[in-house]
Order: C-alpha cells, then sequence, then structure tokens
C-alpha cells in the first residue's frame, strides 16, 4: 500500500496497489470511503443529507416569513377599513381630516390638589317596569315560529336568491373577518333531505354550502310508508331540532287510491311529530304520458297536502307546474333530465338557505 498526499489539503488518498481502488476522505466531515478510483471531490451521503436538510429549513424559513407579511398586510388592510368606516359614521370625509390642523404633542402639567364634589343622593328612588306583557297574538307567534314556511313558492325562493345575491361582496368580507375572529363556531344545524329516487344525484348542490351538516338520504322505489319507517334510524336524538325536508309521493299516485295516500301522509305527519324537528313537505312533482287518472291525483293530492301543512304546522314547498317545462321531464315523463334535477336541487336548496336564515 502506497500513500499518496493529494495537492488537495484536506484530503487524504491511500491508494492499494494492483486493485485500482482507493479509501477516499470526505471534504466536509473527513470520513473515509473506499472507491473504486480516486475523485477529485468527494462529499459522503451523510454530508449531502446534511446539506439537502439545510436547504430545506431555509425554503421552510422563507415561506414562514413570506405568510408572516400576508398576514400583517391583512391586519392593516382590516385596521384601515375599519378606521374608515368609522370615520364614514361619524361624518368625517378624508379631506376634513386632512385640512384639520395637526394637534400638539401632549404636555405635561402640574395638577395641584382640588376639593371633591360632595356627591348629592337622592331620597327618593324610582323603580318601575319597563316590559309589558305579551299579547295573545305575539304568545301564538312565539309558537309558531315558523308560520311563515307554511307555503312557499318557487317564485318565493328565487326572489330570495336575487336579494341574497344582490346584497354585494362587502357582506361576504365580513362575514369572512368575523369567522376568523371568532375562536369557536356554535355547531350547525343538522339538515337532512330524505325521499324517492328524484333526489337522486341532488347531493351536490344541496350539500355543496355545508357538506358537515346537510345530508340526502335518497330511497329508490320508495313510497310513503317506507319514508315513515326510516326515519327513526335517520334521526338521531342528538340532533338538536334539526331542518327536515320530505319529497316523497309520486310512486304512491301510480297504485294507491286518494284515500290512502291521505292515510299515509297523516301517519307520516303523527311520525314527524315526535321527532322534535323543524318540518318541510315537498309537493309531488307532476308526470307526462302517464295517463290523465294519475296527472289529476297528482293535482288532488298536491292541494290536500297544501291544506294539510298548514292545519299540522309543517311547511309546504310548492312545486306547481314548472316541470312540464320543456326539457325538465326525461322521455319516460316519470323522472327528471340532467337540466330538471339541477332545477329541483336548487329549489330545495334555496329553501333551505331560507329556512335556516
Amino acid at each position: 500500500m502506497i500513500e499518496d498526499h493529494c495537492s488537495h489539503p484536506q484530503r487524504h488518498v491511500l491508494k492499494m496497489e494492483g486493485e485500482g481502488t482507493a479509501a477516499v476522505a470526505c471534504g466536509s466531515c473527513a470520513m473515509f470511503a473506499i472507491l473504486p478510483k480516486v475523485a477529485r471531490s468527494f462529499t459522503c451521503s451523510n454530508c449531502m443529507l446534511i446539506a439537502l436538510l439545510k436547504d430545506k429549513v431555509q425554503q421552510l424559513e422563507e415561506r414562514v416569513a413570506t405568510l408572516q407579511r400576508i398576514r400583517d398586510l391583512e391586519l392593516f388592510l382590516e385596521a384601515t377599513e375599519h378606521t374608515v368606516s368609522t370615520k364614514e359614521e361619524t361624518g368625517d370625509s378624508p379631506e376634513k381630516v386632512a385640512s384639520s390642523p395637526t394637534q400638539e404633542p401632549d404636555i405635561w402639567r402640574n395638577v395641584t390638589q382640588r376639593s371633591r364634589r360632595p356627591r348629592v343622593r337622592s331620597d327618593c328612588l324610582e323603580i318601575h317596569n319597563r316590559f309589558e306583557v305579551l299579547s295573545p297574538s305575539m304568545e301564538d307567534e312565539e309558537q309558531t315560529p315558523f308560520e311563515d314556511l307554511s307555503l312557499i313558492t318557487v317564485d318565493q325562493v328565487y326572489e330570495d336568491e336575487q336579494q341574497r345575491q344582490s346584497s354585494g361582496n362587502v357582506q361576504a368580507t365580513l362575514e369572512r373577518t368575523a369567522h376568523r375572529r371568532t375562536p369557536t363556531r356554535p355547531k350547525r344545524r343538522r339538515v337532512v333531505v330524505i325521499g324517492d329516487s328524484l333526489l337522486r344525484g341532488t347531493e351536490a348542490v344541496i350539500c355543496g354550502p355545508d357538506k358537515m351538516s346537510r345530508e340526502v338520504c335518497c330511497l329508490p322505489g320508495a313510497k310513503i310508508q317506507d319514508v315513515t319507517e326510516r326515519l327513526q334510524g335517520i334521526i338521531k336524538p342528538t340532533d338538536k331540532y334539526p331542518f327536515l325536508l320530505v319529497h316523497v309521493g309520486t310512486n304512491d299516485t301510480a297504485s294507491n287510491s286518494l284515500q290512502k295516500i291521505k292515510r299515509d301522509y297523516e301517519a307520516l305527519g303523527r311520525k314527524l311529530k315526535q321527532l322534535n324537528a323543524q318540518i318541510v313537505i315537498s309537493s309531488v312533482l307532476p308526470v307526462e304520458r302517464r295517463g290523465p287518472g294519475r296527472e289529476g291525483k297528482i293535482v288532488e293530492v298536491n292541494n290536500w297536502l297544501r291544506k294539510w301543512c298548514k292545519q299540522e304546522r309543517f311547511g309546504f314547498l310548492d312545486h306547481g307546474m314548472q316541470f312540464l317545462e320543456d326539457g325538465l321531464l326525461a322521455s319516460d315523463g316519470l323522472h327528471l333530465t340532467t337540466v330538471g334535477r339541477n332545477v329541483f336541487a336548487k329549489n330545495l336548496r334555496n329553501l333551505i338557505r331560507r329556512a335556516l336564515n
């Protein structure tokens, strides 16, 4: 073995005769490694891993600094917005503020001792009650807080949607700021939409605003009795006053009589009242090419449902004859097309938003 001192001051190479291998020292940690031939520069794997980790740490520090600057800018913008809104409420315009003379800094002054004024106590203290007893009409209103949902049409739902969209982005910005500043959010009310196969494909539109507290339970081929039997397993005892939207009845109109349908709805209503929930019943959608007897039966069922829901203090969503328009019903005259399903889902979603707000 021949020891060879290379020109590099930090590397020593030990050559082994006849084998073509050498022990080379790392330029960073001075650890030796056996290599097939002498390399001009050598860095061991541990040193390369350390260098890579240092680069990763440096990148993370730069990202943290960038996020901190963004956070500081957001706080500055919020403070500026609050200042501007406060000045607008008080009537101080930026021109008035700019034209007002600059205030001089506070100067320390000597304050001498002054006599305190004696407090004047009143011998007579007047006590009165500024509240009044609730009137019977107000008591009825408190007992039925959701009476405004007794009859909701599709046109009213869309009017509320347009008013909500016309409010602009200012309210949305304030809500985002309020949610960001609030440490804990209150538990949202659970929303359950249950019904027959017409609900298939409406999950994305209905549950999109709040996927954690909203769900759609689709029961293909279900009748009114099937929904009544499944309610106990869907609504949990821990749910605090949930919102329940029921859409069923289309399959019942195919084989059951009008009296049988009414009895099934009444049994469903008795079951719903045991759940301590806010209830809304959706009207039966119209059909085409299924015979005049079935079409007339659907109209009679919806007319009876409207009166029955008002009597039982349930909400009622009346779709009317909207789905008889071209392109909403499928070729079988019973199910919905993609466009019709989207319209149906938006009707239910807008009703849920109106009820929760």
